[in-house]
């Protein structure tokens, strides 16, 4: 089951990982683009959710991320919901 806590820790372990980020801790408040997130990095992190959670997401979608709010937020509905992917 994925609760809301599984899926913050995958965003947060996700983002934490990758190579351009250069911090200790992440908020759901986050802005991802001053976080050194870039949109391949977004495209990398959203590659590891799909396969992490078994769902799909657009292009559009990831890119619309802004926050890691946002990230956290559509995954909570897209593993809810997953004929709304």
């Amino acid at each position: 089951m994925n609760t809301p806590d599984v899926i913050s820790i995958a965003v947060y372990d996700l983002i934490l990982a990758s190579p351009m980020t250069k911090i200790k801790d992440v908020e759901p408040h986050h802005v991802l683009s001053e976080i050194k997130m870039d949109s391949l990095e977004k495209l990398s992190m959203a590659m590891d959710l799909e396969e992490t959670f078994e769902i799909e997401m657009s292009d559009d979608d990831i890119e619309g991320f802004e926050t890691v709010s946002d990230v956290i937020t559509y995954l909570q509905l897209a593993v809810q919901s997953p004929e709304l992917q």
